[in-house]
């Protein structure tokens, strides 16, 4: 297993254990997080969002056990994109400030990841995929920013507005680059 596998591979079994502790004791991870219990819908809500996390960390683990780079490759920007999702969500007071070790835990193992795969020289810079990644980031803090004065509609709205107009200035921009799988 090379450092870029054992990075995903700590990453996999920390989320397994966050998720874990959701579906077992909900009210710990709810307190670790900072996020009141208002009743059985909150409690809910964190043990089937534990299960998504549960059932993600174990892909992670399969990915690492199986050396599956391209899951590697894909899982740094998304890693980061969540990050500045859940940095926004506490700039805007969406989220509690004891959420940001949750954003803080995704770009540490992102880094971790990306040093790793560029060390072996795997991983290469596609200003396509930036352009298209920060589209989205920016499209999901428009959504964000906008749920509240507008709803639920308007917030859909912006996201599709923004992310549109990034992916067409992406596409327009840079030429999405073929790549081996897609031949």
């Amino acid at each position: 297993m090379d450092v870029a596998a054992f990075t995903m591979l700590i990453f996999g079994m920390v989320i397994v254990g966050s998720g874990l502790t959701g579906l077992l004791a909900p009210h710990i991870l709810l307190t670790v997080l900072g996020i009141s219990e208002t009743g059985h819908a909150t409690q809910l809500f964190i043990m089937a969002t534990s299960q998504a996390s549960l059932a993600m960390g174990l892909y992670y683990i399969l990915a690492s056990l199986n050396e599956t780079r391209n899951f590697f490759q894909w899982s740094v920007p998304l890693r980061i994109i969540n990050f500045m999702v859940f940095t926004s969500m506490v700039a805007v007071g969406v989220a509690p400030s004891k959420w940001l070790m949750v954003a803080g835990l995704e770009v540490v193992g992102a880094l971790a990841t990306a040093v790793a795969l560029a060390s072996k020289n795997n991983f290469t810079f596609n200003p396509f995929h930036v352009l298209r990644i920060v589209s989205v980031t920016l499209a999901i803090v428009g959504a964000i920013l906008t749920f509240k004065p507008f709803g639920i509609y308007g917030s859909a709205s912006a996201f599709l507005l923004i992310s549109s107009v990034g992916m067409m200035f992406a596409y327009h921009r840079f030429a999405p680059i073929q790549t081996r799988d897609q031949e």
